[in-house]
């Protein structure tokens, strides 16, 4: 499914509601313990006040700690933990609201008793029913046709969910014959009958065109029966970036960028985005401002040097412009005037730089930029001209990145750690260019809650 630009997985709004209802049903059980009210008499309005803010807080908290997903969803020892971390912020928004007057009717504690009848449901139904990639109502397995390289791409990508995902490979020709089989034995169908016969005998609602080569024309009469018998048909290309949530370098082709859908935004949307950048940062400046006191005196206590750090990087369209943000490294860090990349346990890191770089609290200052317009607050990281000219060199389609602002936080600093090689910035690249052709006013928001988990677990920080 595909929600503003966003692809959302069957599975993942199938937990969703799954988990809306375990979370309204305890706090609607909880109500009626503490304040039995006959629930027929007061209508669905009743339930609705009751199990409307702790879905609502529960849900959002969920997004922001990641348990949607796809690793987290098929793994029982990451997903205790995120649960009960989402369930003490949401706890903590609700309590919140509770002393301002505003949310649920329950009291602080009653709240609590409903999240332990909440938690552990929600947990067990995790555990219990990640495997449920093979209902077909939830899932739509894939036939891949080709067995060679590109095929064991689709392989690789899945790594999480290949059998819950995958029917199967279909060699590239009817004899198998000049085929190179790069994806394990086991996973190859002979094909000894028709791609739509295939696909339906082995539940696959969709066919990846996979071959390495294309010698000669596709099989596109027996394409088109799969399209007339309800099975969908895909390049390798749209496969991966739905799953994986990144664009794939290695099986992108120019006109793929030309003809695909996405990589679009008009006016109202740019607006939008434009107030949702101005709004988010001056609540960052204005709930953060005491913090970001106390940070400046510790950074000017701590070394010598200036508080704030301005460096020239790269934004829109390839302009540059300058960035501002608290100082984490020794002054004249590159006294032979040479770009380096950051590197664990980094010698030219302070002590406070070192508590700033893990809490990101050293970006905080970049709110002006995002004001001042040079900036989003989501988009891709901004980088310096000197590593910009170097990656742009040996990294294909590097400078579309640049097709929108950088951000403060981003769709690729959320899913990878920070980079610091030309490998790195590879990687991180397949999610810029997801984000920037998929970009929305709700992906944002979504991407904005997640930067909680980072800044919370420290992920990534270097």
């Amino acid at each position: 499914m595909r929600l503003f630009g966003y692809h959302l997985r069957r599975m993942t709004v199938f937990f969703c509601f799954l988990e809306a209802m375990i979370v309204g049903a305890a706090f609607i059980a909880v109500a009626q313990i503490v304040a039995p009210v006959s629930i027929p008499a007061s209508g669905l309005l009743y339930a609705i006040e009751i199990a409307a803010a702790p879905i609502g807080m529960l849900f959002l908290s969920l997004i922001a700690f990641g348990a949607y997903n796809i690793d987290v969803m098929q793994s029982p020892r990451i997903v205790a933990p995120r649960v009960v971390a989402a369930a003490v912020l949401g706890g903590a928004g609700l309590t919140f609201f509770y002393l301002i007057g505003i949310g649920s009717v329950l009291s602080p504690v009653e709240m609590i008793v409903a999240e332990l009848l909440a938690v552990p449901a929600i947990i067990l139904g995790r555990t219990g029913l990640r495997h449920l990639t093979a209902v077909p109502a939830l899932s739509t397995r894939a036939l891949v046709f080709g067995t060679g390289r590109r095929a064991s791409d689709v392989w690789a990508a899945l790594a999480d969910d290949r059998l819950g995902r995958l029917a199967g490979f279909v060699s590239g020709s009817m004899d198998g014959t000049n085929q190179t089989e790069a994806v394990p034995k086991a996973q190859i169908i002979p094909r000894n009958d028709r791609l739509a016969s295939i696909a339906l005998e082995n539940s696959a609602g969709q066919i990846v065109i996979a071959l390495d080569e294309q010698r000669g024309a596709l099989p596109t009469e027996e394409l088109l029966e799969c399209r007339m018998q309800g099975i969908a048909v895909h390049n390798i290309s749209t496969f991966l970036e739905r799953e994986t949530g990144q664009v794939d370098l290695e099986t992108m082709r120019a006109s793929w960028l030309v003809f695909d859908e996405g990589f679009s935004s008009g006016r109202l949307t740019n607006a939008l985005k434009r107030c949702l950048d101005i709004a988010a940062s001056l609540g960052l400046l204005i709930f953060f401002a005491p913090l970001m006191l106390l940070t400046a005196l510790a950074v000017r206590l701590d070394s010598r040097g200036p508080i704030f750090y301005r460096q020239t990087r790269i934004g829109l369209g390839g302009e540059p412009y300058e960035i501002v943000k608290f100082r984490s490294m020794v002054q004249d860090a590159e006294q032979n005037g040479k770009a380096q990349w950051a590197v664990k346990r980094d010698p030219r890191i302070t002590r406070i730089g070192a508590i700033l770089r893990k809490s990101r609290l050293d970006e905080l200052p970049q709110a002006f930029n995002v004001l001042s317009g040079e900036m989003s607050f989501v988009g891709p990281r901004p980088e310096r001209p000197e590593f910009v000219a170097q990656l742009a060199e040996q990294i294909p389609y590097y400078n579309e990145r640049h097709r929108v602002k950088p951000g403060i936080t981003g769709w690729a600093q959320i899913n990878y750690p920070y980079g610091a090689s030309v490998e790195d910035a590879r990687k991180k690249l397949k999610y810029d260019l997801y984000y920037v052709k998929n970009k929305s006013l709700v992906f944002d928001l979504l991407t904005m809650l997640q930067t909680v988990r980072i800044i919370l677990f420290a992920e990534g920080a270097r």
